[in-house]
């Protein structure tokens, strides 16, 4: 079962990419999909985005960009979010789909 805030590499169109689990836990052990959204590299000036570090470049995690995912696509794990990370993606997750 995959838990929210782990990071792992998914299998979107044939290609691996980096995303991160916003779905909740009670979700992700009882459904075969789960709600992701990615990393992207790409730099934008976006409210729905939050910086982070991905090997060691800028990179942004882009709620605008959410998916449901199979959970099966989901190959290999990379990590998890640290706990800072965690809190601020909390508050913007409320800012972005209370709002």
């Amino acid at each position: 079962m995959v838990k929210k805030y782990e990071v792992y590499f998914c299998d979107i169109r044939g290609q691996e990419k980096p995303c991160v689990v916003v779905s909740p836990d009670e979700m992700n052990c009882v459904l075969p999909y789960a709600l992701v959204a990615p990393i992207t590299k790409s730099q934008r000036n976006f409210p729905s985005r939050m910086g982070v570090k991905l090997k060691g470049e800028k990179a942004q995690i882009a709620l605008d960009l959410m998916r449901t995912i199979a959970q099966e696509k989901m190959v290999r794990k990379a990590g998890s979010l640290p706990d800072n990370l965690k809190k601020e993606m909390q508050e913007l997750l409320k800012e972005f789909l209370v709002k």
